[in-house]
């Protein structure tokens, strides 16, 4: 079934002295939420995580966004957001490999996340970028995930009156975006270490016709 998503939001911006001050409050909550859930089977060691519909899930935060022009050569945007996380009770049934049915207790955790980039104007038209991205612990379905956080860099170098430029970046370049989960079924528990293609480095030239 499709999961529906609703937002509510209300912001606010004030503009500053060479930025802006931007704050919301919000309430976004879904119907027939998408997850995997986990569950096993009689006579079986293998652990199913397949994807279902479970009950409501809601998010209720602040959000506040600091953009300023310190200088000429360096500007910072700060992302603060902060919120209350709540998954519904709910009971599914897997159809694979066998019917067997799965509950699961309301859950509910405050949250949130930050996401600080910094920008450099240095000289000989080299551009240079800092982001530093951590996200808290939070809540999924039957169980948790940790908190993780990045650090991307990147540079660029205009050359061509500004039709081109070189780009040198760096994503998770300390390859700490892991995912950790901790899953509690019916009958079983496991921890969960997935790494995705976060850590990325790239090197290039665009050119502006």
């Amino acid at each position: 079934r499709p999961q529906f998503t609703n937002l509510v939001e209300l912001g606010f911006k004030r503009n500053l002295t060479k930025g802006y001050l931007y704050s919301a409050l919000y309430h976004r909550f879904a119907n027939a939420t998408i997850t995997r859930i986990a569950s096993t089977v009689p006579n079986s060691n293998l652990i199913y995580a397949i994807f279902q519909n479970v009950d409501k899930s809601s998010n209720t935060g602040i959000e506040m966004v600091l953009s300023q022009d310190f200088t000429k050569w360096y500007s910072s945007n700060l992302n603060l957001n902060a919120y209350y996380n709540q998954i519904g009770a709910f009971t599914v049934q897997n159809l694979y490999p066998q019917p067997n049915t799965i509950s699961a207790a309301k859950q509910e955790v405050l949250s949130g996340n930050i996401k600080w980039n910094n920008t450099l104007h240095l000289p000989k038209k080299i551009d240079a970028q800092i982001t530093a991205i951590y996200l808290a612990p939070d809540i999924i379905p039957q169980g948790k995930i940790k908190s993780r956080f990045s650090i991307d860099l990147g540079l660029k170098k205009s050359v061509q009156n500004g039709k081109g430029e070189f780009f040198l970046n760096a994503t998770d370049i300390l390859n700490t975006l892991v995912i950790k989960k901790e899953i509690q079924g019916q009958n079983f528990s496991y921890t969960s270490v997935d790494y995705y293609e976060t850590q990325v480095i790239r090197l290039g030239y665009n050119y502006k016709f």
